[in-house]
């Protein structure tokens, strides 16, 4: 280029067609926008004609030593280089400069070195991060030129089905990132703006990011190098590889993610796409490639490849994935509690299996001989907080809230907007507990990657975050709450049921999980409390052993139940460590049933009838419980966890596959201080204890009831279809009361909760507190209820 002033001019063509990955999180505007423009840096540089193309640097922690590897482009054909190596390390601030070293070479186009650090070397990971800085010179007598590399002394690698960091087993307690950044539309390009992402993370006991089809700038492998956070790049493609020139572009995408990050301690593994359902023959021959240029990360084929039913190739070090192979959908190969119904029968383990602190994945982690992360773990929405949307005050818009606040409004409950919100959240909290704890709970499990900590706002809007688009708490959950199930040590209580009666032995195993690097040996104290804070009984296990990476059995909880003479919650409480790990889970004791339920003259009836109806007119106190089959037209199926992603999403793919489609509901909202629940302990939100009464449920659609009209127990609806749905709810007929459980408790005596909730509701209606308020005709009842006009 001659001297003088240049123009440069850059065209920017963003459209989709142009893109040959598919709309990938990379381009896709459910996460980001397409920038209209470009983000970061580009600019001329000018160097000597003889310079450093490219420098790598490989640590081998064994030998305490740098291998370099030096790529020289030599445009004035110098025979003999003079190399000069730099390197400085800086831990907590402070910054040492070690011994340089210099060195006469051959000028070739690729150099390999040796640089010893000695007793210099200090190991990164999670809970240390001394970085490097290498400075590469070379010069000679008509030029001179360096190149910087900023690198970690780590060596993360898979021993058998877990992952070792620096030799010791580690457990990755994983984040999903859509590239979700709503006031830039873009991910931050400075070191700053990540490392606020990163602690956020970290305060939640996250120690991992997986990037959902995408790599993020070099910002984010210099804040994750920082922070200690373990990263998982994933190349731009999710769909089927039919094409050898798409592979074939992203094997250079590949290889350049590796020439341009890979120096980078945080990079830990590297993902060929997202649920990638064919051409699996073509990225393995990619990641092969991969694998012969750059043997620092580890490679795994893609993130849940075709939902986990293709299983790893034998270029695999890893295996993410949502099940692993079979074939048929079977909960036994399932690596996380739901799933959307088009993918598994009622939507997985959480929605079909009694619940308890029992279960784990143990069976999908002997059939797979290599590490698997549990893909996409949760997914549990969240109703929306609608003051978010005045904190979109950069390029976005939030279109989608506006528009689903004024649905709300049009349905007559925008009052309740934010019990909706806490009431699910808290739901979805507990949900997301499970979830963690049943893949900490497994032995020999690699890890898992939360969908999500943060709310995805596209696809539909999935809403399944503790936290908001922002990375902003919703206040559902504290981060040290949330780390009870999130941490590098978790003190575990296995029991196979919540709910008990008080002629049975509650016994439990103590547990503790250690991913912490060291091993613990300390007191492990239990209790167990009631719902007013008292002590019921306190044991120590005075030296609890637990070796890192294992999960160990601690002790064990005898607990005899006959002195609970009420129904009652009791809470039993794990504490370790002076009280630095803590762990909490609720249970709920019910006397032993009776026979039977004294109804006196309550009149119980699965139908109103025209004698009933007359009844009923008359004065008479009428417990309905609904058949199924009466009011299917009218109701939704009982859903006990949050709905899944998102409801239209799966609607959506649930009529194309012609599969059934999830009700969509998001948990109960009630006031445990009503009097409905005089003999019936529960929380604001649905708990353990609604299991079977959810799903032998049918919730009501009370669209046509007074717009001021609310059920005593409410099923929250998703926030694109904003039902009133009703699950226990009571009218006034005439000058008759009318109470109406959409649950079959009467066909349930076997189970205690039930049984417990049918005797609240006969007491209820029993006292002077049942006296219904909203006035319900013959003819708005049998419009309501499907019945015939009688």
């Amino acid at each position: 280029m001659p001297p003088g002033e240049h123009y440069i001019s850059i065209r920017v063509d963003n459209r989709l067609k142009l893109t040959p990955y598919g709309n990938a999180h990379i381009y896709s505007e459910d996460n980001q926008t397409n920038w209209n423009g470009i983000i970061g840096k580009m600019f001329l540089e000018a160097s000597s004609k003889t310079y450093i193309s490219d420098l790598q640097v490989y640590p081998d922690i064994d030998k305490r030593k740098i291998d370099i590897k030096m790529e020289i482009d030599n445009q004035l054909k110098i025979n003999e280089v003079n190399i000069e190596l730099m390197v400085e390390r800086t831990t907590h601030g402070k910054t040492k400069e070690l011994t340089p070293w210099k060195i006469i070479k051959t000028c070739e186009p690729v150099i390999r070195l040796e640089y010893h650090l000695s007793d210099d070397c200090l190991l990164w990971d999670e809970y240390k991060q001394p970085l490097y800085r290498l400075t590469a010179l070379i010069s000679g007598d008509t030029f001179k030129d360096s190149k910087t590399a900023v690198f970690g002394m780590r060596k993360f690698s898979a021993k058998e089905t877990q992952f070792t960091i620096n030799g010791r087993v580690t457990f990755l307690r994983g984040k999903h990132d859509a590239c979700v950044f709503p006031l830039t539309g873009h991910p931050p390009m400075d070191a700053e703006g990540w490392i606020r992402v990163f602690r956020i993370a970290k305060s939640y006991g996250i120690n991992h990011y997986r990037f959902h089809s995408y790599c993020p700038p070099e910002a984010a492998f210099t804040a994750a190098d920082q922070e200690g956070i373990y990263l998982q790049a994933e190349l731009p493609f999710w769909g089927g590889l039919e094409s050898d020139s798409v592979a074939a572009m992203l094997r250079e995408e590949g290889l350049g993610m590796l020439k341009s990050y890979a120096n980078h301690p945080s990079f830990v593994l590297f993902s060929h796409g997202n649920e990638i359902w064919s051409g699996h023959d073509r990225v393995e021959k990619n990641i092969i490639a991969f694998k012969e240029f750059d043997s620092r990360p580890l490679y795994t084929m893609g993130s849940n490849n075709n939902i986990g039913y293709v299983g790893p190739g034998e270029c695999s070090d890893l295996f993410v994935a949502a099940r692993t192979p079979y074939t048929h959908d079977t909960t036994l190969t399932h690596i996380r509690l739901t799933h959307a119904f088009v993918d598994s029968r009622d939507g997985g383990i959480l929605n079909t299996q009694t619940p308890s602190t029992e279960v784990n994945f143990s069976y999908p982690v002997s059939q797979i001989k290599i590490p698997i992360i549990a893909h996409e773990t949760g997914q549990y929405q969240i109703f929306p907080d609608y003051k978010e949307i005045s904190k979109y005050t950069g390029v976005l818009r939030a279109w989608n809230l506006e528009l689903f606040q004024r649905r709300l409004q049009n349905a007559g409950m925008a009052d309740q907007q934010v019990d909706f919100q806490k009431a699910s959240g808290a739901w979805s909290a507990l949900c997301y507990k499970a979830e963690m704890e049943a893949a900490i709970r497994t032995r020999g499990l690699g890890g898992f990657q939360l969908l999500d900590l943060q709310d995805f706002p596209g696809q539909g809007t999935a809403l399944v975050g503790i936290l908001d688009a922002f990375m902003d708490s919703k206040n559902v959950i504290s981060p040290q709450e949330w780390r009870q199930s999130c941490d590098d040590v978790i003190l575990l209580l296995e029991f196979p049921k919540y709910c008990w009666t008080n002629n049975e032995n509650f016994h439990a195993k103590v547990k503790a999980a250690n991913y912490s690097g060291k091993s613990l040996n300390t007191e492990l104290k239990w209790e167990i409390m009631n719902s007013v804070g008292d002590i019921l009984h306190t044991e120590i296990f005075p030296n609890a052993i637990v070796d890192n990476g294992y999960v160990h059995l601690s002790g064990e909880i005898n607990f005899l139940l006959s002195a609970i003479k009420k129904a009652e919650k009791l809470t039993v409480n794990l504490s370790a460590e002076n009280g630095h790990y803590t762990n909490s889970y609720p249970v709920w004791i019910y006397p032993a049933s009776e026979t039977g339920q004294d109804v006196k003259d309550i009149i119980v009836t699965n139908k109103l009838t025209v004698a009933i109806f007359n009844r009923l007119e008359q004065g008479a106190k009428v417990l309905l419980f609904p058949k199924a089959e009466d009011v299917r037209s009218n109701s939704l199926p009982g859903l006990f966890p949050p709905d899944f992603w998102n409801y239209g999403m799966f609607k959506g793919i649930s009529e194309w596959a012609k599969k059934p489609i999830s009700p969509g509901t998001l948990g109960i909202l009630t006031d445990p201080d009503h009097a409905i629940f005089n003999v019936f302990p529960t929380d604001f939100h649905t708990n353990w204890q609604w299991f079977s009464i959810t799903r032998a449920s049918h919730s009501l659609i009370l669209d046509s009831t007074p717009r001021k009209y609310r059920p005593i127990v409410q099923v929250i609806d998703n926030l694109e279809r904003n039902h009133k749905l009703g699950l226990i709810f009571e009218f006034r007929s005439g000058r008759g009361k009318l109470l109406i459980c959409m649950s079959r408790l009467d066909q349930m005596p076997e189970k205690p909760e039930a049984f417990q909730l049918y005797k609240s509701l006969i007491n209820y209606m029993n006292s002077a507190d049942f006296n219904p308020q909203c006035e319900q005709t013959r003819t708005e009842l049998n419009r309501l209820f499907n019945n015939q006009m009688n």
